[in-house]
């Protein structure tokens, strides 16, 4: 009975050693560059605005990037949105993936456009992720805004 009694507290200190060391993730606003890859040539758009929010369990998130473009001669800016992004929390932050999903933008899906191949991570107070929208490969890299 002591032998049990003595697995169960260690069981149970182990599984509160580990909360604690994995760092909680909420809803965080970043600003950073975004970098896309156009078939004109690359360029990057700095002072990037991202939100990254995440559901209540932490288990998914929604990414918004603000004004932005995927040619350099859009003649106008768009905000777009990526939902059903995956979050796996690691002892350093987390990690963030999705195979493919329909964006949002202008009111709508922006079905043109899909989205795949996102991988992404956050380590400390920095979130860097790639995707390709459609074919064009799209990578940011962003501090969070204090």
């Amino acid at each position: 009975m002591l032998a049990i009694t003595a697995f169960l507290v260690s069981c149970d200190k182990n599984e509160k050693e580990n909360e604690q060391q994995t760092p909680a993730l909420e809803s965080t606003d970043y600003s950073g560059t975004l970098t896309v890859e156009a078939s004109r040539g690359t360029f990057e758009l700095d002072s990037t605005k991202v939100t990254l929010n995440v559901t209540e369990k932490t288990d998914s998130a929604t990414i918004t990037m603000y004004k932005v473009k995927f040619s350099p001669y859009m003649p106008v800016t768009i905000d777009v949105t990526v939902p059903g992004i995956v979050v796996r929390l690691t002892d350093k932050g987390a990690v963030l993936n999705c195979d493919s999903i329909i964006p949002l933008a202008m009111g709508g899906e922006y079905k043109d456009y899909p989205v795949t191949g996102f991988e992404g991570e956050i380590v400390d107070d920095e979130l860097t992720f790639s995707l390709k929208f459609g074919s064009t490969p799209t990578s940011y890299q962003g501090k969070k805004n204090n």
